[in-house]
């Protein structure tokens, strides 16, 4: 008997449907939530560094247990401000990661030396940087770049990480699942 396989017995394959491109700015990268679960925590978003993820007036859900860095993950990062009345402040920031090199004495090369260890690199970035070195050239010529704080060891990163990002509370969510508002 001669052996056939899945392939050769499979239907044939649907055509494409060529649609349009339909940009849907509803679609988000972070869960929607309509309770806050335990261990999280809301923070309202102050701007819109983080569009289309994140937008001013919206609040973040996060994640308390989670401290650890995740490269291009968005985090609550808490640090010393003289400005404020506490003596902290908190602010919404991406990380990025890098493999760098641990001097002995602390501080960090690109290169190795003599002493140093190859470590991560963290860096807190109060934006979301491109990616394309040409874009990036692009936005720093139209002066369009953001600011950032580092760089971080990973276990300093981790003290400083209050948690990461998860999603945004929506209460409506709720409502809508429950069928509307009921009024009256």
């Amino acid at each position: 008997m001669p052996r056939t396989t899945a392939a050769a017995n499979a239907a044939p394959l649907p055509a494409i449907i060529h649609a349009p491109f339909e940009h849907q700015p509803e679609l988000r990268a972070l869960m929607l939530f309509d309770e806050v679960p335990p261990g999280h925590m809301t923070f309202e978003v102050p701007d819109d560094s983080f569009a289309p993820h994140l937008q001013q007036g919206e609040f973040a859900v996060v994640d308390l247990s989670d401290h650890r860095p995740w490269d291009r993950e968005l985090f609550l990062i808490s640090f010393t401000s003289p400005r404020t009345r506490a003596g902290l402040s908190w602010r919404i920031v991406q990380m990025r990661g890098r493999k760098e090199f641990r001097r002995p004495e602390g501080g960090f090369t690109l290169q190795p030396e003599g002493g140093a260890v190859p470590a991560m690199c963290w860096t807190a970035c109060f934006w979301i940087p491109p990616d394309d070195p040409a874009e990036y050239a692009r936005r720093l010529h139209a002066g369009l770049i953001g600011t950032s704080n580092g760089p971080y060891t990973t276990d300093y990163a981790s003290e400083c990480l209050v948690g990461r990002i998860v999603g945004v509370f929506v209460p409506q969510v709720r409502d809508a699942r429950a069928g509307g508002r009921r009024h009256g």
